[in-house]
């Protein structure tokens, strides 16, 4: 579970923000928190986190941010290149050209840790990871680069507790950073080399889901042809939501490759590409194609199938065919499948309320409220539809506003900051500006 997240210098991100998943308010109703225990005792952590805002406030940024730096800890950098950082144009001097991102969460070892990094267009410059005892957040390594740009990473005793070679071997690993390598977390080194250590801190970074407008979610199709609880559990679910689908298949077909790159006018690198790989997975709008070296030439297309009855008579339509509400309902569903006690998925969502009307995104959240109940899965997300500013069926400690300064930065704010009282309108007060985090409309 994500506890606190910070990062400043990116995007529109100028200094430093921080989003907090401790619920400010002491009397919080337990439904939307989850109890876990720590080494510093009982906490209670939201499972839900909204952010509102004007377009372009920095929504999709704070979103971003931690998608980079979940790709940038889970995927490394290959040696010798930059870090692809796309950091805040403004021109701070105190940013120092550097971007930071932190973490606070309980992994999967249900011990609670702290990671950081900075770094810029060239390098990684710190690094730290630390864990949570009874006396508080204690280093297991720290790296530091000086201002000669020698970088020092320092394993800690902490390191070995009850694994003595992880700590023989990240010593080793320390060592092999190399010059061309300092564009590399060391995170990223000790995992990839099979130091046991850190395997439950980069499990739960690949743990964290993005869900972007734009996604596609990945092998969705063969999910479907290969599990028949999951094509249930959507089928049912795209007809209980009203979108005119009785239910929901995933059909193949055998195709020659050849014939298939002419007519859909590949170009001479892609087939090479895919005939030098011999075999995988490619998807090409929506539509699943299967290669491999048992099938030759041959390709399987798998493919959705939506079924709809029509004057009495059952049709089937593709993808394509399909309403952009339904096919949103598709990237947002399988979150909410099969969350029981071993779940500990955290999704981010941007824009989760796109193409959907009110009463359907409210009805996904209060599904993924009760579906999280004896899991540890999380869901925050953005969205423009103000009506889901409602104190009846979300917390006030969930709901964060999210706008830009005169600077042209990005600031975030807890709607708990401001006093609600129990009979006021929130979604006129924000309207009117109460809260700020609304469109300014110039002239009018």
């Amino acid at each position: 579970m994500l506890l606190k997240y910070s990062v400043s210098n990116f995007k529109s991100i100028g200094h430093d923000i921080e989003f907090s998943m401790f619920p400010t308010t002491p009397d919080i109703d337990e439904k939307y928190t989850k109890e876990i225990q720590t080494k510093a005792g009982t906490w209670k952590i939201l499972k839900r986190g909204a952010f509102y805002g004007p377009n372009a406030s920095g929504k999709s940024s704070f979103i971003e941010s931690i998608d980079f730096a979940r790709d940038f800890i889970v995927d490394g950098s290959p040696s010798g290149k930059g870090t692809a950082i796309n950091q805040f144009k403004g021109g701070f001097e105190d940013l120092d050209q550097q971007s930071v991102f932190q973490f606070t969460f309980l992994a999967e070892d249900d011990q609670v840790y702290e990671y950081g990094f900075s770094i810029d267009s060239r390098q990684v410059y710190e690094e730290w990871l630390m864990i949570l005892t009874k006396d508080g957040f204690e280093p297991l390594f720290e790296r530091q680069t000086d201002a000669e740009e020698k970088t020092k990473i320092e394993i800690k005793s902490k390191f070995s507790y009850k694994d003595p070679k992880s700590r023989e071997l990240a010593e080793l690993l320390k060592e092999t950073l190399k010059e061309k390598q300092k564009n590399q977390l060391f995170l990223y080194k000790l995992y990839d080399n099979g130091v046991k250590r850190v395997e439950p801190v980069m499990e739960w970074f690949r743990s964290i889901q993005v869900i972007f407008p734009e996604t596609e979610i990945r092998f969705l199709p063969i999910r479907i042809r290969r599990d028949m609880d999951f094509q249930k559990f959507i089928s049912d679910s795209l007809s209980k939501m009203g979108t005119g689908v009785v239910g929901v298949s995933a059909v193949s077909e055998e195709l020659d490759f050849h014939d298939f790159a002419e007519k859909a006018e590949f170009s001479k690198e892609f087939i090479q590409d895919i005939e030098e790989r011999r075999q995988g997975i490619i998807s090409i709008g929506g539509k699943y194609y299967i290669f491999g070296e048992k099938q030759e030439n041959r390709m399987i297309l798998v493919q959705i199938k939506f079924e709809h009855k029509l004057n009495s008579e059952s049709v089937e339509f593709d993808l394509e065919d399909e309403s952009d509400g339904t096919r949103r309902l598709l990237d947002l569903l399988p979150m909410l499948f099969a969350m029981d006690k071993k779940s500990r998925s955290i999704y981010l969502v941007d824009e989760i309320d796109r193409s959907l009307h009110t009463k359907l995104s409210k009805y996904l959240l209060k599904l993924f409220l009760e579906n999280s109940e004896e899991s540890n899965c999380q869901i925050i997300y953005t969205a423009h539809d103000v009506n889901l500013i409602d104190l009846d069926s979300f917390a006030q400690d969930e709901i964060w506003f999210v706008e830009k300064k005169l600077t042209g930065e990005t600031t975030i704010k807890p709607m708990s900051d401001f006093d609600i009282k129990g009979d006021q309108d929130v979604l006129k007060a924000y309207l009117n500006g109460r809260f700020g985090a609304v469109p300014v409309i110039k002239g009018v």
